[in-house]
């Protein structure tokens, strides 16, 4: 998982569909193991929230494009999510990646594709 040529996408980097499930699985055990993110999937049927969620991140890392679920906004709307959950999924997809053999630029690279979507993700204070 460390081709950092140009000639390949950034899902094909992380290792197309089966290294992108792997880290999905990583994550999701670090997250659920965060006893302050993992109140956010109490009740979430969590089989299909990481087939959700490999399939927004092949998608967002260059991939094929099955992902059929809501947009990002409508799935965090409501959930008052705050900068510092954000930051500490970050955090635990970093970890992930890093468990996952990926290399520190492609790492920051998959920082950088996620942090855009944090206006999506987090709550809006003014509206709270």
């Amino acid at each position: 998982m460390t081709d950092t040529s140009a000639s390949t996408t950034l899902y094909e980097r992380l290792g197309a569909g089966d290294g992108i499930a792997a880290v999905v699985d990583s994550l999701y055990r670090h997250i659920i193991g965060d006893e302050t993110l993992a109140p956010f999937f109490e009740g979430t049927d969590m089989v299909e929230q990481k087939r959700h969620m490999a399939l927004f991140l092949a998608v967002a890392t260059g991939g094929p494009n099955g992902y059929r679920g809501r947009d990002i906004d409508a799935a965090h709307a409501g959930r008052g999510i705050t900068d510092a959950d954000f930051d500490r999924v970050i955090g635990h997809a970093a970890t992930a990646l890093a468990e996952a053999g990926v290399d520190d630029e492609t790492i920051q690279t998959v920082a950088g594709a996620l942090l855009p979507l944090r206006d999506q993700v987090v709550a809006d204070a003014s509206a709270a």
